[in-house]
This record gives structure tokens, sequence and C-alpha cells, in this order.
């Protein structure tokens, strides 16, 4: 029996210091996790059609507009005798 019983012991006090050697790194895991989840879920806000949607609106808004929120009438003349040039080549060949 005193065998059985220090075998005992031993193997508590195996797990005892296993789980102090391990705590530290599952406290590491759980805060990687953490970490993780929280870019996942950034990710997804970030990639969500309605942000991508307004993502393209401000690049759009920015290209023709300056810092000071002026309309930059060069490319808006510039984009619209492409629009206008589009639509002839189009209607002529059409006619044609």
């Amino acid at each position: 029996m005193s065998e059985n019983t220090e075998m005992s012991e031993n193997a508590k006090n195996t797990l005892n210091t296993q789980n102090t050697e391990l705590a530290p790194l599952e406290t590491e895991v759980e805060a990687a996790r953490e970490a993780f989840i929280n870019s996942v879920t950034q990710l997804r806000e970030q990639t969500s059609p309605a942000a991508l949607a307004q993502r393209g609106l401000s690049a759009a808004q920015g290209w023709f507009t300056d810092d000071f929120g002026a309309i930059r009438t060069k490319r808006v003349a510039i984009v619209s005798a492409v629009v206008v040039g589009v639509i002839a080549i189009k209607l002529f060949r059409r006619r044609g």
C-alpha cells in the first residue's frame, strides 16, 4: 500500500508541476485567440457590402474634390467629355 500511496503522491506532484507550467501558455493562447477573434470581426466589418460601397463612394468623392471640399472642375470636365464621347460613339455605331 505504501507503494500505491507513494505513486499517487508522485502523480499528483507531476500534475501540479505540469499545471503550473501550462498556465502561462494557456493564458497566452487565450490572449492570442481573443486577438484573432477581434481581427476576424474587424475584417468582417471592413468587407461588408455597405462598408465597401462607402469606401468606393469616398474614393470617388475624393477624386472629384480637393482637400477643402471644392469641386475639381478639370476632372469633372474630363470625365464628362469621356462620357459624352462614349455616348457619341455608341450612337454613331447604331446609325452606321
